[in-house]
């Protein structure tokens, strides 16, 4: 055989090869229905391969955060959590008498998820400080504006310290706090938040992730990408924040940088309209923030929690269900609905949206795989 027809059958063969190669990899990517496009950002892979293993149903159960009534063992949250997957439970003054009931009642709750499959859900509380705290008998009492008015960082370190060791001696995993917000004293979130300067603001935000870091518990900053410049408070009706993109950047998102910087595990995002990035949808339920900035920008690859979708800014405009559905699609991983009269349909609407395509099957893996590791880091999930 001559040279020109050896070099003709090599150039043959690797065409065929090639070719086969490529078809072989795309029957493959059809083929494997457990496989997900890209890896979920934030997410290892000992638990991307758990969700891949998952039923669509116990993905979207992993989204979903929910308050309860009730102070003991008899609440229907406890046939939810025995009988289905769920992301977390959030316990409010509503579930608390006392440290020695609450932490009883939040232990019950990690049992009874354990007990039946390889997840418990996360015990999630609101304990900011002063009058805005769930469990009053807990710490901490000073509000986030005297500690910012104090001045330490030390001290905003040690305080949320404090408080977040009892929080987990009661059985608290996760706590929304702090508030990152820069706020004035006409803010609507005025003596929530830790100061009307950004400086100081994203000081103290990042003592208090340390604060949590030390006491070993997750802390969520809030609410994202600031509330404090807000016309109102979001859990009446509709507020508009009207900063430009570059006021917000200069004040508002230095305390999230901040708390980014840290490792922050979670972020809570604000249901204010923002004229910056979306000036007709709420930012939790909105692309432009919930990914376009926390994410493409910013690089935040953390959980991202809405603030309550019961709350009137929401349902001014949306049925919860329908808001559920457009937080997640957005790049939402959580959707927190306190009062259990707000909770019908949300999860058949996820369902229904994941079965149809509305929520890709890809997103739906990065948002529960972003629930189960902040599971894996907090000791609530079996791998083997």
């Amino acid at each position: 055989m001559g040279v020109h027809a050896r070099r003709r059958l090599i150039a043959v063969a690797v065409v065929v090869v090639s070719t086969a190669l490529l078809w072989l990899a795309l029957f493959r990517g059809d083929d494997d229905e457990g496989a997900d496009a890209t890896p979920a950002r934030g997410v290892s892979e000992p638990v991307q391969a758990l969700v891949r293993g998952l039923t669509p149903e116990e993905r979207v159960g992993q989204l979903l955060l929910l308050g309860f009534d009730g102070t003991d063992q008899s609440s229907p949250i406890f046939a939810t959590v025995a009988s289905e997957e769920l992301g977390g439970v959030l316990m409010g003054p509503q579930n608390w008498i006392n440290a020695e009931q609450g932490s009883t009642l939040a232990g019950a709750l990690r049992a009874t998820g354990l007990s039946k499959r390889k997840a418990a859900p996360l015990i999630v509380a609101s304990q900011e400080g002063g009058g805005y705290r769930s469990f009053p008998d807990l710490p901490p009492e000073e509000t986030e504006l005297a500690i910012g008015d104090a001045g330490s960082v030390a001290g905003a370190e040690a305080w949320a310290s404090e408080a977040g060791r009892e929080l987990r001696a009661a059985g608290i995993d996760l706590d929304l706090f702090p508030v990152a917000d820069v706020a004035t004293l006409d803010s609507p979130v005025a003596d929530r938040a830790f100061s009307d300067d950004p400086a100081v603001a994203a000081a103290m935000t990042a003592a208090a992730v340390r604060g949590c870091r030390a006491a070993r518990i997750a802390c969520a900053a809030l609410h994202f990408p600031g509330l404090g410049a807000a016309s109102q408070d979001t859990d009446q009706g509709p507020a508009t924040v009207g900063l430009d993109a570059a006021s917000l950047a200069d004040r508002d998102l230095q305390a999230f940088d901040a708390a980014f910087a840290e490792r922050v595990p979670a972020v809570g995002l604000s249901l204010s309209f923002y004229a910056a990035y979306d000036p007709v949808t709420p930012a939790a339920l909105s692309e432009a923030v919930a990914t376009g900035l926390l994410r493409d920008q910013l690089g935040y690859d953390g959980l991202a929690i809405t603030d309550d979708l019961g709350a009137g800014a929401i349902k001014a405009g949306y049925t919860v269900p329908e808001a559920a559905v457009a937080a997640i699609q957005a790049g939402a991983d959580m959707v927190q609905i306190a009062s259990p009269q707000d909770q019908e349909g949300v999860r058949d609407a996820l369902l229904e949206a994941a079965d149809s395509g509305a929520i890709s099957e890809e997103r739906l893996a990065e948002a529960a795989g972003r629930v189960l590791e902040l599971k894996r880091s907090r000791g609530l999930l079996r791998l083997r």
